[in-house]
């Protein structure tokens, strides 16, 4: 008996199936269709129109990259430019060129840093703490001592390689404004800094050798002291010559 309740709920699902199938069937084939056909527009349209856009950048880079080497500063500069404000994952390193090609070309050391800027501002980049560095070299010879660490900031404090060249910038700033006790330090610090890249190390060497050692003077002596080493010091009165009395015979 319970065999044939159970044919007849089934009879009854496979009906509810079919008049649901027959209401439906073509918002499920229009589905299948759109996913279909979004899958065969990501892979066939999308994905090539990006990869083509990603070479046509690396084009315009190496292009860009062919004007600078070639001295053309003005042609170069406006493709790093373009490329610097395209939002690329380009963009930073153009950006990094087209500094370079405002101070090199042009001098230009303000306008070198503000293309440096904005990679500076994004925290965490890869290319944040090199804008940095780069920043601080193309302002140093224009700012006190004061400014240049501000500029530099923490980057002072990296125990990395980046660190070691800031440190060698405020090394050569101290030299370059006449402090040079704080220059012979800093460069000696270098010396022996394991971070630091072996060119820095070779620069601290040969700049400890050319800065001359500053020795302390000795104190001065007081009044006092000074006039009675005067004094001590001077040679004794010559004796009065002896006038012998003539007698007659």
């Amino acid at each position: 008996m319970s065999d044939i309740f159970e044919e007849v709920d089934e009879s009854i699902r496979q009906d509810r199936l079919e008049i649901w199938w027959k209401r439906y069937q073509f918002f499920v084939y229009g589905a299948v269709a759109l996913v279909v056909a979004a899958v065969a527009v990501n892979e066939f349209v999308i994905v090539p129109r990006a990869e083509a856009a990603r070479t046509a950048r690396a084009l315009e880079l190496e292009q860009a990259l062919s004007e600078l080497h070639n001295g053309s500063y003005a042609a170069a500069e406006a493709a790093f430019a373009e490329l610097a404000e395209g939002g690329s994952k380009l963009a930073p390193l153009a950006a990094n060129y087209l500094a370079q090609v405002r101070f090199e070309g042009g001098g230009d050391a303000d306008g070198a840093a503000e293309a440096l800027a904005a990679i500076g501002a994004v925290e965490g980049s890869p290319f944040d703490r090199l804008a940095l560095l780069k920043k601080a070299y193309f302002k140093a010879d224009g700012q006190s001592m004061t400014e240049l660490e501000a500029t530099l900031g923490s980057l002072v404090d990296d125990e990395g390689p980046l660190g070691a060249l800031a440190r060698e910038l405020v090394a050569a700033k101290a030299f370059a404004t006449g402090d040079t006790a704080r220059a012979r330090t800093e460069f000696n610090r270098l010396r022996f800094d394991a971070a630091a890249p072996a060119g820095v190390k070779r620069r601290a060497e040969l700049a400890l050798a050319a800065i001359p050692v500053v020795e302390e003077a000795a104190p001065a002596p007081d009044a006092a002291n000074e006039a009675i080493e005067t004094e001590a010091e001077a040679p004794a009165p010559a004796p009065a010559p002896v006038e012998s009395e003539e007698t007659g015979q």
